[in-house]
């Protein structure tokens, strides 16, 4: 008699997921859309399933709008959704089911330090520390005035240039001779003067009450713009234009969400001809007040035979105000500690506009080519 195959049958290798861990992916909320919305259809960085499917990270970038914050450890989601029931009739018998409650949280931690994880993980507003030449304010501990603002050049910022020994790289360009403020090494800021807006301001949503602020460099203090400058190309070399120098820029600008006119969230300072730029010297996280800042997440996991799991998160927030997690270094002496980023997020509401069901998150999951669909 032939044995069941229960008893005979290997593990199908196709079907085992089998991978080295998750990686994280961020991308802009529009807030400042979504609060004039009566649902919730509004506001997040679409991730399309269908005409995307799987999420490739390549040498060029990731996929549009979305930007790359490394490898997370100890990523774990906690599903709150409740099923209710109904009951009737002399025995109490349940007859019918329905869900009660939509919820899902989800911890994890950075293992890597940028300023775009340092606001992500804390919940916190983060400023630029401006680089000043000013004495020390006495007032506060960002009162002060940073080193006058460099106006963009007629070229403004490109994310793929085509200077001569960087084709490819972003770059941005500031009038000829201005750049030496801006020496290879250098972090700075982009974006535009403060004008005495009120609401959300700038594309990274800066929460400001009316009359509260009267600093030029608000917006670039508070804006996600930030990069670093790998080389300066002068006017006229190099591929520079004429009367313009070449701040070639360690990679693309990220962050951004803030967009009054449009459904698309901004990714990189969106109006060159009044942004500025200045020097940066660090960040600073700020913990209180009444910023609350929202995203769009996804959380990839690549099998060794090459599927994927992905969740897509619409609209995430902090759930709790978190930070710094110093923990052993595995494999080392108590004497020696890693500083991680510990997050903590609720899934928020998204009305899918496919049939307007009310969902938080989306699970992916693309199989290798060799995966039988039958299976």
């Amino acid at each position: 008699m032939a044995l069941p195959l229960s008893l005979v049958q290997s593990f199908r290798q196709g079907q085992l997921t089998v991978g080295n861990g998750w990686r994280s992916y961020w991308a802009p909320f529009n807030q400042q859309l979504a609060v004039s919305q009566s649902s919730t259809v509004l506001g997040p960085t679409i991730y399309d399933l269908e005409v995307t499917n799987k999420f490739t990270d390549t040498a060029t970038g990731a996929p549009a709008g979305w930007f790359d914050l490394g490898y997370v450890k100890e990523f774990k989601f906690t599903p709150a959704s409740k099923v209710a029931s109904i009951s009737s009739g002399y025995r109490g018998a349940v007859r019918a089911k329905y869900r009660a409650e939509v919820a899902e949280k989800f911890t994890f931690m950075f293992a890597e330090v940028t300023h775009m994880s340092i606001a992500i993980a804390t919940g916190c507003q983060v400023f630029n520390l401006l680089k000043s030449t000013a004495a020390a304010s006495t007032t506060g501990p960002l009162s002060s005035s940073g080193v006058t603002a460099v106006a963009l050049g007629t070229s403004g910022y490109i994310a793929s240039s085509a200077l001569t020994n960087y084709s490819g790289q972003p770059a941005l360009f500031v009038p000829s001779g201005s750049s030496a403020a801006f020496t290879a090494g250098t972090m700075i800021v982009c974006d535009i003067d403060y004008s005495n807006q009120f609401g959300y301001v700038g594309d990274a949503g800066a929460n400001v009450f009316q009359g509260a602020v009267s600093d030029v460099d608000f917006i670039r203090k508070t804006s996600d713009y930030v990069n670093g400058v790998v080389a300066v190309v002068p006017a006229g070399t190099g591929g520079a234009p004429a009367g313009q120098d070449a701040l070639v820029l360690t990679g693309p600008f990220v962050g951004g969400g803030n967009a009054a006119l449009g459904v698309t969230p901004s990714t990189a300072p969106s109006y060159a001809a009044g942004s500025k730029v200045q020097a940066v010297t660090g960040y600073a996280a700020r913990e209180g007040g009444t910023y609350l800042r929202e995203w769009s997440a996804v959380f990839v996991m690549d099998t060794i035979d090459g599927s994927q799991f992905l969740f897509y998160y619409p609209r995430v927030a902090p759930d709790t105000f978190t930070g710094f997690n110093t923990a052993n270094v595995p494999g080392s002496s108590d004497a020696i500690k890693s500083s991680d980023l510990n997050a903590s997020f609720e899934a928020m509401a998204f009305d899918d506009p496919l049939d307007g069901e009310t969902i938080i998150r989306y699970c992916g999951y693309f199989p290798h080519a060799g995966t039988s669909p039958s299976h």
